[in-house]
């Protein structure tokens, strides 16, 4: 006995292994399917056809099941075809290995433990009543046709995702140009100190000591600081600045535990590599410790 047909443009991608896994809570619940597929152009129909006479009571359950293996297919399979068309088509000006870079960041951004939980459980709730409802007036559904046609919100939301994607591209490719730019001005500098200590006090704050524990100057932190233009910069800012004008031949970071953000952290290993490293207890870290 047939059921349904589904018609799979090639654009999507899905076979019938794809279509196979899909559907095994039919196989899990004892009903059988077969499903043959025939090739006409750029389309690829698969037909549903029960095995077993028990199935032929169950149309409208097993309805619900092909309902859900498409509803799944939709969200986790069919929802990164329509990225990638997105990026084609609107981010058409990014290059090959850009636009797999940003489709990488949207496939990441959906499958956080947040969205699994919030956009997609209910997106698929969602689209399987569409679907269901659909498979009740017809036994042959065009996939991509149903997408484009009957889930415009949810290429809207893939599309604000797309957007994000890019956006965090973008601000990526701007922060690995920024430390490029820094460590070419570190290339440039003479260094002034072998070894500067950077401690972190329980306000967050950073104290400088050369290699032998002294402090140094506050005085030529501070004419590196008012050097900047503009007028006013945070810690972390004038910690980079500090740096980069002294190019220390070797960092040491104390008491990191007391860090605000450890971005600056991550900023400074970027630009001086190997350089850096990190103390987890010695005499300063004592000293910090104990400070009230």
């Amino acid at each position: 006995m047939q059921l349904f047909s589904i018609g799979v443009s090639k654009d999507l991608k899905l076979d019938a292994e794809n279509l196979k896994h899909g559907l095994k809570n039919l196989a899990e619940n004892g009903i059988k399917i077969a499903i043959n597929s025939n090739v006409c152009g750029s389309v690829t129909y698969y037909s549903l056809k029960v095995e077993d006479k028990q199935g032929f009571s169950n149309v409208a359950r097993i309805r619900n099941y092909i309902a859900e293996a498409i509803s799944d297919i939709i969200v986790n399979q069919i929802d990164k075809r329509i990225i990638k068309k997105l990026i084609n088509k609107y981010y058409h000006y990014f290059s090959e290995d850009e636009k797999e870079e940003i489709e990488k960041i949207a496939y990441n951004i959906l499958e956080d433990d947040v969205n699994k939980e919030t956009f997609k459980l209910a997106k698929k709730e969602q689209i399987f009543v569409l679907v269901r409802d659909f498979l009740k007036e017809s036994d042959y559904i065009d996939l991509e046709g149903f997408v484009n046609f009957r889930l415009r919100d949810f290429i809207g939301e893939l599309s604000e995702v797309t957007d994000k994607a890019v956006d965090e591209f973008l601000m990526k490719k701007e922060y690995n140009e920024f430390i490029g730019l820094l460590k070419y001005f570190v290339e440039l500098q003479d260094s002034k100190v072998e070894i500067l200590n950077i401690i972190v006090d329980k306000n967050g704050k950073f104290k400088l000591y050369d290699e032998n524990d002294k402090p140094i100057s506050n005085d030529f932190i501070n004419e590196i600081v008012a050097e900047l233009k503009d007028g006013v910069i945070s810690d972390e800012d004038a910690l980079i600045s500090t740096l980069i004008t002294i190019a220390p031949k070797k960092i040491f970071f104390h008491s990191i535990n007391n860090m605000r953000d450890n971005e600056i952290l991550e900023t400074v290993k970027k630009v001086f590599n190997d350089k850096v490293e990190i103390c987890y207890g010695c005499e300063l870290c004592s000293k910090i410790k104990c400070e009230k």
